[in-house]
């Protein structure tokens, strides 16, 4: 997954003290590139019950209840116990108690962005109660929380078409330039003509210049190579696959270097399948159309025009 640029936390007052920012920081990566969490460091008192509510959070099963907490009393204690009723509550009643969830703890944010996610993804959220979650986790918790909420906000309602929550999400994170800009672009392409990219045309590696609806397909599949497996794909539906790297200037003809040896490899497994694809060299070009997170699901009409542009948790 593409970087996602940080935004700085609002000024919230704490009660308490946190886990030290290092110890939190080191664990929230660890999360966020999928490593395994690093040791918990020699901390006591209050820090020690953060850092242990966070990792918990890091690590609980949202279809098996909330996170165990760690606390006995106090504020940190309530939180906790606010999140475990919401977590259990039925559909009808998760809107009031997300309104009025204290989020002063990392792990708490944490933990609601991870149990959001999979309601989402079960389509158990009607979309109101999906932009109310969102709403909380983009105005406090940690910043790469924050960032995850964001980014799922907006891929959302451009799956959606939705413009008007665009504006609302706008509102909420505040100015990011790069991101909502490239969201804006995308807007922009709905329902018109595919800009033309170069791709290399896989197993044979031929370099072309070509638009969308010229790959022969009506869906388009954007997804790295990330796990040695060739995707199975439905009829119709051509798969581009961007460099690990995206190193290769786009105003190359030719590959060199790492994106070659991406490419060669590749194209040796879908020689073998009996399979085809398309390699982009260069990411540069997709970042610029706002093509920012993978996978991307995009349809296309009879016609060659863009239909439907899904990101990251919307083409899942």
């Amino acid at each position: 997954m593409l970087p996602f640029p940080s935004q700085e936390p609002p000024r919230l007052l704490r009660s308490e003290p946190q886990a030290p920012p290092a110890a939190e920081t080191d664990l929230l990566d660890a999360y966020d590139w999928g490593r395994a969490l690093p040791p918990a460091p020699a901390l006591r008192g209050q820090a020690a019950l953060d850092l242990r509510w966070l990792r918990a959070a890091a690590t609980f099963d949202p279809a098996a209840g909330p996170p165990e907490s760690p606390y006995a009393s106090g504020s940190a204690q309530k939180e906790a116990r606010a999140l475990a009723d919401l977590l259990r509550a039925p559909t009808e009643g998760r809107a009031a108690r997300l309104g009025s969830l204290s989020l002063q703890r990392s792990g708490t944010a944490l933990a609601l962005w991870r149990w959001g996610q999979q309601q989402v993804r079960q389509g158990a959220f009607p979309p109101t109660l999906q932009h109310l979650w969102e709403d909380r986790l983009l105005t406090a918790g940690p910043p790469m929380v924050r960032g995850f909420a964001l980014r799922h906000a907006l891929c959302w309602a451009l799956a959606r078409k939705d413009e008007a929550r665009l504006v609302q999400v706008r509102r909420l994170a505040g100015p990011d330039t790069g991101v909502l800009k490239g969201l804006q672009s995308l807007f922009g392409l709905l329902d018109g003509p595919s800009p033309v990219l170069r791709f290399w045309s896989l197993p044979d590696l031929a370099s072309e210049d070509r638009r969308l609806d010229e790959l022969g397909a009506r869906r388009i599949w954007i997804c790295p190579d990330e796990d040695g497996a060739l995707p199975a794909l439905p009829p119709d539906t051509v798969w581009i696959v961007p460099s690990a790297t995206g190193t290769l200037d786009e105003r190359e003809a030719t590959l060199s270097g790492p994106p070659e040896e991406e490419a060669q490899a590749l194209a040796a497994r879908l020689r073998q399948a009996g399979r085809s694809a398309r390699f982009a060299a260069s990411r540069q070009p997709l970042e610029r159309l706002g093509l920012l997170w993978f996978p991307i699901l995009i349809d296309l009409d009879a016609q060659g025009n863009l239909t439907s542009i899904r990101m990251g948790d919307a083409a899942r």
